[in-house]
């Protein structure tokens, strides 16, 4: 077996065989934006058809993060168990999160009879530092690190997005892990969500953003703020700086035709 290039778990596409794109939109955007398509348009139409996994895709308007995510990881194992074709699981922000998620869980041999043949992730809010393609932004995924064995996968992450390419210390981290459960759909809601915040302090999940080792990387708070939301780190540089059109050229170039 190869990791990058011919075969995966011990298999390789037939010439001819069409790939199942599954693609999980980012927040706000379940049926996909242009960031997606702009990934999906740069694919070999010939090889690989594209499918958006529709799911709340929202973050506390009216679905919670954490229940949005839930949603959208059941939503995309049931696609990926709907298709006789071999997959290939893909996502931009919140549903790159959940894209890799699966990946990895079925690297690690969860849902076997999934035949998955790359992973393809944009803005991955748990990617791991100095895994993209292209020039490294430094920085990793806003939540977290996620390591995703045994599955070709591939990221982009632009420079500044503070989804993915975020300092260690920097404080934006605590928003990530205390708005999980945020919503304000209701009372109820509301009450969720500060139990979920004492539970996360009480358990010591949160992130040691505040180390004295990373207090250089507090200023950047503003910085990465403004970035997401007004100057397109998180969104536009993804197609201005042709992130997404070099994610496709790799998946063309590496998922490639052999003989079984």
């Amino acid at each position: 077996m190869t990791i990058f290039g011919r075969r995966l778990f011990g298999k390789s596409l037939a010439p001819g065989e069409i790939i199942d794109v599954l693609m999980v939109g980012g927040t706000w955007h379940p049926n996909g934006d242009a960031i997606t398509a702009a990934f999906a348009e740069a694919l070999d139409p010939r090889r690989f058809v594209v499918r958006m996994v529709p799911y709340p895709a929202d973050y506390g308007r009216h679905v919670a993060f954490a229940d949005s995510v839930a949603i959208g990881r059941r939503a995309l194992i049931e696609a990926a168990e709907a298709t006789p074709n071999r997959i290939l699981l893909a996502g931009y922000s919140q549903g790159a999160g959940i894209a890799g998620d699966l990946a990895a869980d079925i690297g690690n041999g969860l849902f076997p009879h999934l035949e998955v043949v790359a992973c393809a992730l944009i803005a991955d809010p748990l990617r791991p530092a100095g895994r993209c393609l292209g020039k490294d932004p430094g920085g990793y995924g806003v939540i977290g690190q996620r390591n995703i064995p045994r599955i070709p996968t591939y990221w982009v992450a632009a420079a500044g997005d503070p989804i993915t390419a975020l300092p260690a210390g920097n404080p934006l981290r605590l928003i990530a892990d205390l708005s999980a459960y945020f919503s304000v759909s209701g009372p109820d809601a509301m009450v969720r969500w500060g139990q979920r915040i004492i539970e996360v302090a009480t358990r010591r999940q949160l992130q040691r953003w505040w180390s004295p080792a990373n207090w250089r990387t507090w200023g950047g708070a503003i910085a990465y703020a403004r970035g997401y939301l007004f100057d397109g780190r998180h969104t536009e540089d993804y197609i201005r700086h042709g992130h997404a059109r070099l994610l496709a050229e790799a998946i063309n170039r590496e998922v490639v035709v052999g003989a079984r």
